[in-house]
């Protein structure tokens, strides 16, 4: 099988994560390497980073919310090989993950894994990346667009919690010198120079990928999206929640999910 969901499963993430980065840096042939994740929370809640931490990865936690961030320094504040900062990522001179990364005991050194979910502006931190490029990043994009859909979302609606189309976040990391690889709910970027260890597919294949692999498939997940995303079909376009955005129809969501919910 050349799809790298079939090693998806669950420790401590939330769609599978958790095996996907186990294979890919197993393929790497890296055992213990550096990353850096936020909104990290209290470092275990759906993290993406935890079970690098347990396996001796060294890094980076950063949680913006102060009573969350507590909780984070209770359970890594021990740890040499954790900085644990309190800290709302951003994309300006003063709050871009470059100057913050440049704030912390990891200044200039290389990392391997950045996972990188603050509900809509994810796009924006990841452009404003410059000097900290790891092998792997892990970035929210939402399943709402169609994988090819190539308009960038306005700051002023992104941070409503809507994200970019796989194509766009794509698109920015062919610029920075990554290849898509697979998609779980969370787009997974690799640098170019490791593509010969995966088998790689256009963001249309990736987004199918990620549609024959929901868990199961989970029949709950899939009438979820339907709910969410399609259940307005006959319009041309489908309210997505109160701040006005709508999402332009998604013709490969709603022929799949008709398919697998016997919708007619």
């Amino acid at each position: 099988m050349n799809s790298i969901l079939q090693y998806k499963h669950n420790i401590y993430s939330q769609n599978g994560e958790d095996g996907i980065i186990e294979e890919i840096f197993k393929r790497l042939q890296i055992q213990k390497g550096r990353f850096v994740e936020f909104g990290a929370w209290d470092g275990k809640h759906l993290s993406n980073s935890y079970k690098l931490f347990e396996e001796g990865w060294s890094g980076i936690f950063i949680e913006g919310d102060i009573s969350k961030y507590k909780d984070l320094v209770y359970n890594f504040g021990r740890y040499d090989r954790v900085d644990c900062m309190n800290r709302f990522v951003g994309f300006d001179s003063d709050n871009s993950l470059d100057t913050i990364i440049d704030q912390s005991k990891f200044k200039d050194q290389e990392f391997d894994f950045i996972s990188i979910d603050v509900d809509g502006l994810d796009y924006f931190i990841f452009e404003k990346m410059e000097k900290y490029l790891p092998k792997v990043i892990c970035i929210e994009v939402s399943s709402g667009h169609t994988p090819d859909f190539s308009t960038i979302l306005q700051i002023s609606i992104a941070q409503n919690n809507i994200g970019q189309s796989i194509q766009v976040m794509t698109n920015k990391g062919y610029e920075k010198g990554y290849f898509p690889l697979c998609y779980s709910g969370n787009l997974f970027l690799v640098k170019n120079e490791y593509k010969h260890f995966f088998f790689t597919k256009s963001v249309v294949e990736i987004y199918f990928d990620f549609l024959y692999h929901i868990i199961g498939p989970n029949r709950d997940l899939m009438q979820y999206l339907w709910d969410l995303y399609c259940k307005q079909e006959g319009r041309t376009e489908r309210l997505y929640n109160t701040f006005g955005y709508v999402f332009p129809e998604n013709s490969y969501l709603i022929s799949f999910l008709r398919t697998k919910l016997s919708i007619s």
